[in-house]
């Protein structure tokens, strides 16, 4: 489960459970000061939060790594003083806040700011994760920035930022100005089970009606991120080394995606995954699906695909996958009747299972950079 799955479900109401007041003794016991050229940011993220309760400290902003898969800010408490602490503090990624409209340049070097968050769980001993942040000085004082979705405002009504886009409020509402065919940016809608994420489609082939996320209660908040991956940054947070994802993996991602047309330049349908700056080569043919000799067993597989001559659906097949080369996927993208979603399904000939998702088209998404030098 990803970090951002669940912070997803957790509320306003959650996080009031009970707050506690930072003093420089505590913060000593809970202090990291990172001087490590490599810092690892993506491990056990609900072993090294406590997310039953937040936090606050009060300090000065001392850097600002605007880096997936979290962002990262140095948090100086008692600035100048011999009780100085530094904290390394984390938030969401630099995808998601983009589409909240939070940027790089919302929160200056130097601002005096009161945060609160999740700090450290059981298995850590350092760093917080940010939910809010209220400027204390300066141009902004008195906003407060929710970085945190789904939650409401902790200390002021004056906020900057709005998780819309992720909830799919942010629709075009002239037909005739979304995509025709099924070559696009496409979406995820957090909060709606037949989006976030891959799931069993029922017997008759249709998508069950949207659930509501399990509650608080249920999740699994020490579960590692999918697929045990970990991203690594340089101490100044310009790098990230990117785990591979397998094919599956990157069909049920959180994150933007895009359906590019080259087949009269190459032959190929690429799609893009905004996570890893991950790409798939579909090769379009009209031949029956064969893996050409040498081709190694990958994470991808190698797919070949078809495509209606309206563009608005593409059957695609995928094998030689690495550690089941013979296991074979069906796939299928489709526009939607009101051009609004690109509906996907995924079978495999192991499995007597359909599982499916729907990403949905929002005026202005782009799949942006992650950042991957592998």
């Amino acid at each position: 489960m990803r970090c951002d799955d669940v912070l997803g479900l957790i509320r306003n109401h959650q996080r009031v459970a009970y707050q506690m007041k930072i003093t420089s003794s505590v913060l000593s016991a809970l202090l990291l000061v990172s001087a490590a050229p490599v810092t690892f940011a993506h491990h056990g993220w609900g072993q090294q939060y406590d997310t039953t309760k937040e936090m606050e400290l009060t300090g000065v902003v001392k850097s600002v790594q605007w880096t997936n898969p979290h962002v990262r800010f140095q948090i100086a408490v008692d600035a100048g003083k011999p009780t100085e602490k530094l904290w390394t503090i984390e938030s969401n990624s630099v995808g998601n806040l983009s589409r909240m409209a939070i940027t790089k340049d919302v929160v200056p070097v130097g601002a005096n700011v009161k945060i609160s968050g999740f700090g450290p769980g059981p298995a850590a001993n350092f760093g917080l994760f940010m939910n809010h942040l209220l400027f204390l000085d300066g141009p902004q004082k008195g906003k407060e920035v929710v970085f945190l979705r789904g939650a409401a405002p902790r200390w002021s009504d004056d906020t900057i930022g709005s998780d819309d886009g992720l909830h799919g409020k942010i629709v075009e509402n002239d037909i005739n100005k979304r995509p025709s065919t099924i070559f696009s940016v496409w979406t995820v809608v957090y909060n709606d089970s037949n989006s976030h994420g891959l799931h069993t489609i029922t017997a008759a082939g249709a998508a069950p009606a949207a659930a509501a996320p399990p509650p608080p209660a249920a999740m699994a908040a020490g579960a590692a991120p999918a697929g045990g991956g970990m991203a690594a940054t340089t101490a100044d947070g310009k790098v990230i080394v990117c785990s591979p994802k397998s094919l599956t993996q990157i069909m049920g991602t959180p994150y933007p995606v895009q359906v590019i047309d080259q087949v009269a330049k190459s032959k190929k349908i690429i799609f893009k995954a905004e996570e890893n700056d991950s790409v798939r080569e579909i090769n379009i043919t009209t031949a029956a699906h064969k893996v050409p000799a040498g081709v190694a067993p990958s994470l991808m597989g190698y797919s070949t695909g078809s495509i209606d001559a309206s563009k608005k659906k593409m059957t695609v097949t995928t094998s030689n996958v690495q550690g089941s080369p013979d296991t074979v996927y069906t796939e299928t993208f489709e526009l939607s009747d009101d051009r609004n979603r690109l509906n996907y399904t995924l079978k495999t000939s192991t499995s007597a299972t359909t599982q499916g998702r729907f990403w949905q088209y929002q005026p202005g998404a782009s799949v942006m950079p992650y950042g991957c030098t592998n």
